[in-house]
């Protein structure tokens, strides 16, 4: 997509860190925007921010955990600007992980779950026959991981199996429009190319009281300082990604309406040619580290 001017970006997760990113570029590209949160005050604060900038924009709660609360996203969406252009599936949460995968509290499945995969289906479900409908060029951006994605990483096998899921549904959702010459483009979006700094890590500010069963949960990383120490006691230094830079590269992305958005370094391209390597040869995978 070439024009983005007057077009209409709908950003799920948008009020911090990649989403609210992403929507400050594309408001400084003339998108007209709507942000969308599970908590209001940061997206009050977020709208608020986006248009002292100049941009044009709206906030609408939404708990995309819920279809009710997405669709009716989707109806403020399209009755308040006629289409939409431009929908990002980026909400997403980290859940309590255990050392065992069987250890975990089967609510921490259960959120991670209804937040990072039915998120995304509930956003495909709302929009997408809008979308069709409308029948002019969009584009269906889901943000997925490198982390279930790609590789998978033992240490969080809740957060891994999400994002495996949307990359899977993504790819999935690209074949099926283009088997149908549809005018909507897809793309998967991998944040990174290393952690980036938001707040994912104190996703517990947001968890709803249906995935509440106890005390909160004990959590090794609480936020990204503590993932420092993490990595630190591991003997590596934790390279940080900020959010803008993901929101630049997106920007090209969608430029160019390219389907991987996926900035990587020369030790990631080497872990996932490691376990391509270990499908072809059918050899037992290895740890990506």
């Amino acid at each position: 997509m070439q024009a983005f001017k007057n077009k209409v970006a709908v950003i799920t997760g948008g009020a911090s860190g990649v989403g609210k990113a992403i929507a400050q570029r594309l408001g400084r590209e003339g998108v007209k925007l709507v942000i969308a949160d599970v908590e209001r005050q940061a997206l009050d604060r977020a709208v608020a921010e986006l248009q002292a900038q100049g941009c044009e924009a709206v906030g609408q709660v939404t708990d995309v955990s819920r279809f009710e609360s997405v669709e009716k996203l989707a109806q403020v969406s399209f009755e308040g600007f006629g289409a939409v252009h431009f929908l990002f599936n980026n909400a997403g949460v980290g859940p309590a992980e255990a050392p065992n995968l069987w250890d975990a509290a089967l609510t921490e499945w259960a959120w991670g779950f209804n937040v990072n995969i039915w998120g995304v289906i509930h956003g495909l479900k709302a929009f997408m026959p809008r979308l069709v409908e409308q029948n002019i060029e969009a584009h269906v951006i889901n943000t997925t991981s490198g982390n279930g994605g790609l590789t998978c990483m033992p240490g969080t096998p809740i957060y891994t199996t999400t994002k495996a899921a949307v990359s899977a549904i993504t790819e999935v959702l690209h074949f099926q429009l283009r088997a149908a010459n549809s005018p909507i483009h897809v793309s998967a979006l991998f944040p990174g190319p290393n952690i980036v700094a938001t707040g994912i890590y104190s996703s517990e500010r947001n968890r709803p009281e249906q995935f509440r069963t106890g005390p909160e949960p004990e959590k090794a990383v609480r936020s990204l300082d503590d993932m420092k120490t993490y990595m630190a006691a591991l003997g590596r230094e934790l390279q940080i990604t900020q959010p803008e830079e993901v929101a630049e590269y997106v920007y090209q992305d969608l430029l160019a309406n390219r389907y991987w958005m996926l900035p990587m370094t020369d030790a990631q391209e080497a872990r996932v040619r490691q376990r391509m390597n270990s499908i072809l040869n059918r050899t037992d995978p290895l740890p990506p580290f």
